[in-house]
């Protein structure tokens, strides 16, 4: 909206106009129907009238109100359970948590006289269409989260943390328990729309999140410092370009594109800087198949030659030698299918390879010189973490593995499910695997699980099993998760057992305990050397959280 520059006497009007016009809001719309469309020059006019909708707007969710209070005086429950998120439009999924505005509710927020006016060309809810109170709740949350085009989400987790195992001759005791917790706030906007279509054509996300910046496997924030202020950092920065339908072109940091959050092969607070490219088909009876490609900058060496006592002679370059960059691409496709009304399934298959990977295991050696950091211009307290994969000497610079040229696959079977004293108990059943093509041996790892029930509201349950076997050689270590595998990210096997419960519909009460045992030792006859050997105690692991999403 534009600034008027009217004469004093045409402002106080416009002013006089609008304090009054609520008043009689309900007579403008209906005598709006039948009066001819204001002069175009006249903005008081075009006032009153964005102020006549917007009241007839409000009167017709009042009357949907009214109509859903009678149902419930005649024994109808209004509180119905709320669709899916999945039932709304996606426009912009957040990596950790989906800002979505809900169906019908496109409109954007423009100032009016210090208060937020929907826009009017919005389409009004139909009367008589019977939403139910959860649905008009989603509406005015998506009204309030969309300010001046921008969608804000976020969350806030709790999580009790303990580490317990007994100590042998292969492994010292291990013994942690902590409070640490997670804030994150997300913002989205969808930019370039066409004439001929409401798609957008670009779409801008970032993530705020507290982080220790010493360690990118994580965000929480331990409940330590004797008062010290924790960080806040940038963790997700992208923008997509969507020229046609079903093409997304994305450049920032963001996650992998074959990230799931299943804990096997990416740990879900990695993120990356570089390029995804993906392709999405959709057929009939719910098939679809995705097209994925990923290209990530590692790092930027800068070093042309690398002199007499540089860190780069451990991780086997050559002196005089040109220190290439490290990178990492991933490629491959998802396909899927309804199988029937109440089942579907989806199956995944790529392939990814690391570029220069010792220079990743470098980085976690000590007196490399990677703590003094180029991203934050200072020194770090360490090394980038998470060591597990075997390398060629202990605690060496050069992996055992001549690469990590990754074929990885996956799929998942889904039900429906049913519903039982008011709460859905939906199945998954889900399984990947992976196989290092440049390794010989402890290259085949794989992981299985199946999960009943959910936590989206008042007194749902969930309960998930799922076991891992993550070998010395699988993966790179210190790109996977860091909460299955405790103090090594491979050459370990873990169960995992979960139980979460549904408080509200925005927070949960989240339950994790891992049981992890290790897979090779050391065989110093064929160079072969990994930081945590097989033999140790059980390691237990014991998480309990509360997540708030908002």
């Amino acid at each position: 909206m534009r600034y008027m520059n009217q004469s004093s006497g045409g402002v106080f009007l416009a002013c006089f106009l609008c304090s009054i016009l609520p008043l009689s809001a309900a007579d403008e719309a209906a005598a709006a129907n039948n009066s001819p469309a204001p002069p175009a020059g006249s903005e008081i006019e075009q006032l009153r009238q964005i102020l006549a909708d917007q009241q007839r707007q409000i009167n017709e969710l009042r009357q949907l109100l009214a109509q859903q209070q009678r149902k419930d005086d005649h024994g109808v429950t209004a509180f119905a359970e709320a669709p899916p998120l999945s039932a709304f439009p996606n426009l912009g999924q957040v990596a950790s948590t989906a800002g979505v505005l809900p169906a019908g509710e496109t409109a954007a927020i423009v100032p009016l006289a210090s208060a937020l006016v929907v826009n009017p060309q919005a389409p009004a809810a139909a009367p008589g269409a019977g939403p139910t109170i959860a649905d008009l709740s989603r509406r005015v949350e998506g009204i309030l989260r969309n300010l001046g085009g921008f969608r804000f989400s976020g969350d806030f987790r709790y999580r009790f943390d303990l580490q317990d195992r007994a100590a042998n001759s292969t492994a010292a005791a291990l013994q942690n328990a902590r409070s640490r917790y997670r804030a994150r706030l997300n913002f989205d906007k969808d930019l370039l729309y066409s004439d001929t279509s409401d798609r957008p054509l670009a779409h801008i996300h970032f993530q705020l999140s507290t982080a220790p910046y010493s360690n990118a496997l994580t965000n929480d924030t331990d409940f330590a410092g004797f008062g010290t202020k924790a960080p806040f950092s940038l963790a997700e920065a992208y923008a997509d370009f969507m020229p046609l339908k079903g093409l997304t072109l994305r450049i920032g940091r963001t996650q992998e594109i074959f990230a799931d959050n299943r804990q096997f092969i990416w740990d879900d607070d990695v993120r990356f800087n570089g390029f995804h490219e993906t392709y999405h088909f959709a057929g009939k009876n719910g098939f679809f198949a995705e097209f994925r490609g990923g290209q990530y900058i590692l790092a930027n060496p800068n070093v042309q030659i690398v002199p007499a006592g540089s860190p780069y002679l451990s991780a086997g370059y050559l002196q005089g030698q040109r220190v290439p960059s490290p990178d990492l691409f991933d490629q491959g496709v998802v396909v899927g299918s309804n199988l029937g009304k109440k089942w579907r399934m989806d199956f995944q298959a790529g392939y990814s390879t690391v570029r220069e990977a010792n220079q990743i295991q470098l980085a976690s050696s000590a007196g490399t010189g990677f703590v003094a950091n180029p991203v934050l211009g200072a020194t770090l307290i360490g090394n980038l973490t998470q060591v597990g994969n075997a390398t060629t000497t202990p605690g060496g610079a050069i992996y055992y593995a001549g690469g990590f040229d990754v074929i990885h696959y996956g799929g998942n079977l889904y039900y429906s499910g049913r519903e039982w004293k008011g709460h859905s108990f939906p199945f998954v059943l889900f399984l990947q695997g992976s196989h290092n093509k440049a390794a010989s041996i402890q290259n085949n790892g794989y992981m299985l699980g199946a999960s009943i029930g959910q936590a989206a509201k008042m007194g749902d349950v969930q309960f998930q099993y799922a076991y891992f076997f993550k070998p010395a050689n699988a993966f790179v270590s210190q790109f996977t998760d860091d909460d299955v595998g405790t103090g090594a990210g491979v050459n370990i096997k873990d169960n995992t057992i979960r139980v979460n419960f549904g408080i509200t519909r925005w927070l949960a009460w989240e339950n994790r305990l891992f049981i992890q045992h290790g897979i090779a030792r050391n065989d110093p006859a064929h160079n072969f050397f990994v930081p945590l050997q097989q033999g140790y105690n059980t390691t237990f692991r014991y998480q309990s959280h509360l997540a708030f999403t908002f």
